[in-house]
């Protein structure tokens, strides 16, 4: 590769730049592995997954084998490779091109929309377990919209002050993991497991009874990139990155199947409830009032998981911002947070209608499902924009392989290549089970047409972005498009 060449190949992005410049670096190693852990795991999976028995232990390793550890791997190469603001979109442009760069980014950012819509009636359904009550839709849907609104209010905030809450609140999840675990395993020590063995069960995945688990292990399992959306946040990308990958798996796997085996062993699978089972099982295995605490403190876990989503997923805007794939207002900073305020706004105001929408055709708790397989649908596509990168970027920036020190997935290309193809039959294999098998007890036909009807309009959603966002952005020059932050720089260093 000549002088000129490399050069042209690795002429710095905005997004590469300008983050660097204006943006604290204040996220240390736990606190990105508290992070890590609240972006991908949804304890409310467990529930889904105690609910198919026990063939749900062998359905999360095959699918930590075959998505979790070839993604990991993969994000953690691209991360060192490209330690920018944007994560995934920075990977997939720099290897993909440009056009590709915004699918990919806006693929991995259309969850924060859906989950961010769906969350809310998971909160109020812990606190309605919590308190005994029932409500209507229409406070229901009242109420979805105060605590979607509480937790972008909550997102504004400095990073700074964000991560101290998110790192007390993951040590509080810690606890609350090993409650239900250790509440399960006393109950089945007097009582026997609720869910009766079987050795065949617990080691063999059945497919043919249970494929859904698949495609739900897969979506709850989903993030391994996101965090790399703050790369520019990161105190270190390439100290801290790999160990987060490394310790926040571990945390997550643990968390996982703990509740999991907890809720099994205290509820039979038709008793559990596929939101509130995980923590509704102490409620017989715990002493009185300990549930009710319990489905408190999850909520407001979850509220905390919402919030560092919002925090994530807004530098993705931000981002697409600065690259002019979207208005200059979008790379609009608060001055004293410097949190990207009308990204933030943005997402509140897209998920917010969708609430309304959907949780006025449904039931809250079918739809609350039926979103989260439209969005294990669509996020499960964002995958192929890290892991494919990794086989172009050994090629395309060998030079930078052969004088650069960085972890990279071991094995040279032969492990490059198992790496991307067993994430690759992974990842296609849950986009299969989560859009032809329902997680719930309707119809196929009724559950195709909800999850394929929230896919299809996610990605009209992109192609507007595209067209009018692009349009719109290019009729102000770099120049002026970034103006504002030149002067937001000034002022900090006039302080």
């Amino acid at each position: 590769m000549t002088g000129t060449s490399a050069s042209d190949r690795d002429k710095p992005m905005v997004t590469e730049l300008v983050p660097e410049q204006i943006l604290p670096k204040v996220m240390g190693t736990f606190g990105l592995t508290a992070a890590y852990v609240f972006i991908i795991c949804w304890i409310t999976g467990s529930s889904v997954m105690a609910a198919g028995g026990w063939t749900a232990i062998p359905m999360w390793v095959l699918g930590i084998l075959t998505f979790l550890v070839p993604a990991g791997m993969a994000v953690v190469e691209l991360g060192n490779l490209w330690p920018g603001q944007g994560g995934v979109y920075i990977w997939a442009y720099r290897t993909m091109g440009e056009t590709w760069g915004f699918i990919g980014g806006y693929l991995s950012w259309v969850p924060v929309i859906l989950n961010a819509a769906a969350s809310p009636a998971v909160v109020l359904q812990f606190l309605l377990l919590a308190f005994h009550a029932e409500i209507g839709l229409m406070t229901s849907i009242i109420l979805q919209l105060v605590i979607l609104w509480t937790v972008v209010a909550l997102s504004l905030a400095k990073l700074a002050a964000n991560q101290r809450v998110i790192n007390i609140v993951f040590l509080i999840y810690c606890a609350l993991t090993l409650t239900i675990f250790i509440c399960g395993l006393l109950y089945a020590g007097e009582n026997g497991s609720a869910t009766p063995f079987s050795w065949h069960d617990a080691l063999v995945p059945n497919f043919a009874a249970a494929g859904f688990l698949y495609g739900t292990v897969l979506l709850y399992l989903l993030g391994v990139e996101t965090p790399y959306n703050m790369g520019a946040e990161f105190l270190s990308v390439r100290r801290s990155g790999p160990r987060m990958i490394l310790w926040g798996s571990t945390a997550l796997v643990l968390i996982y199947l703990l509740t999991t085996l907890g809720t099994m062993m205290v509820l039979p699978s038709d008793e559990i409830d596929p939101v509130t089972g995980v923590v509704a099982n102490l409620g017989r295995s715990g002493f009185p009032g300990l549930m009710e605490i319990c489905a408190v403190v999850l909520a407001g876990i979850i509220i905390v998981a919402m919030m560092t989503y919002q925090v994530a997923y807004s530098r993705l805007i931000f981002v697409s911002g600065l690259e002019r794939h979207l208005p200059r207002i979008f790379t609009h900073l608060n001055p004293r947070t410097r949190n990207p305020v009308t990204a933030v706004l943005i997402q509140g105001v897209i998920s917010s209608v969708i609430l309304v929408a959907l949780y006025s055709q449904s039931s809250m708790a079918n739809v609350t499902v039926y979103l989260q397989g439209g969005l294990s649908t669509v996020w499960l596509l964002s995958g192929f924009f890290f892991l494919f990168p990794v086989v172009v970027a050994r090629k395309k920036y060998a030079d930078r392989y052969a004088n650069e020190q960085f972890w990279r997935i071991p094995g040279g290309m032969v492990g490059v290549w198992i790496t991307v193809i067993v994430g690759t039959l992974g990842t296609i294999g849950g986009v299969y089970y989560s859009f032809v098998t329902p997680w719930i007890n309707v119809s196929t036909a009724n559950w195709m047409t909800w999850v394929g009807g929230i896919a299809v309009g996610m990605f009209l959603l992109g192609l507007a972005v595209y067209i009018f966002g692009r349009r719109s952005a290019h009729k102000v020059s770099q120049q002026d498009a970034l103006a504002h932050l030149a002067v937001l720089e000034l002022k900090d260093e006039t302080k």
